[in-house]
């Protein structure tokens, strides 16, 4: 049996003393690091801070991606694979916890990949559709517009030159294919 007093010093403590190794005193803050071990020797004591910039590029890259891809495409594709490469890094670095912003880098990816998949549609609508133009007689219209254009050039005034051009944009308009001439029609 003991009594107060007895083995003071041998392990045992008392009001306001210091604790052994490994303990934290009381009421000092403690630090945990990823995966709530407190940091050792040589280890920084303060967390740090998630590096989200990746995500935030890959989302806003994504955004930009898909709002330019309807009438810059080219533009819109080279921003949908920045969007897809910061996405994934983005993904990586909140998969190894050093970021924690995983939404957002997977909406920036999920968006650039998006608009890849709409600048391939629309590339192939263009092509086909300019293919059919050309089949169905645009292209000697597109000749026979751009030789109109070069002879309203030689005109000896600006209100000739105008009214010249204009008149070939009326001329063009009728040779398209598909089009009827007024009052002809069914």
């Amino acid at each position: 049996m003991s009594t107060p007093g007895d083995g003071y010093g041998q392990g045992q403590q008392g009001y306001g003393q210091q604790g052994g190794y490994g303990q934290q005193p009381y009421g000092e803050p403690s630090y945990a690091g990823p995966g709530g071990q407190t940091p050792g020797w040589g280890q920084p004591s303060v967390p740090t801070k998630p590096r989200n910039g990746m995500g935030v590029a890959a989302l806003i890259f994504g955004i930009l991606a898909l709002l330019t891809c309807w009438w810059l495409p080219v533009v819109g594709g080279l921003l949908g694979i920045v969007a897809i490469i910061l996405g994934v890094v983005g993904r990586g670095r909140a998969k190894r916890l050093e970021a924690n912003n995983k939404g957002m880098a997977t909406t920036g990816l999920v968006l650039g990949i998006i608009t890849l998949i709409l600048n391939i549609i629309l590339s192939i609508l263009v092509f086909v559709a300019g293919v059919a133009f050309l089949n169905f007689g645009g292209g000697a219209s597109v000749q026979q517009f751009q030789d109109c254009l070069s002879q309203a050039s030689n005109q000896p005034n600006p209100a000739a030159v105008q009214q010249a051009v204009e008149q070939c944009g009326q001329q063009f308009n009728q040779q398209l294919p598909g089009t009827q001439p007024e009052g002809e029609g069914g």
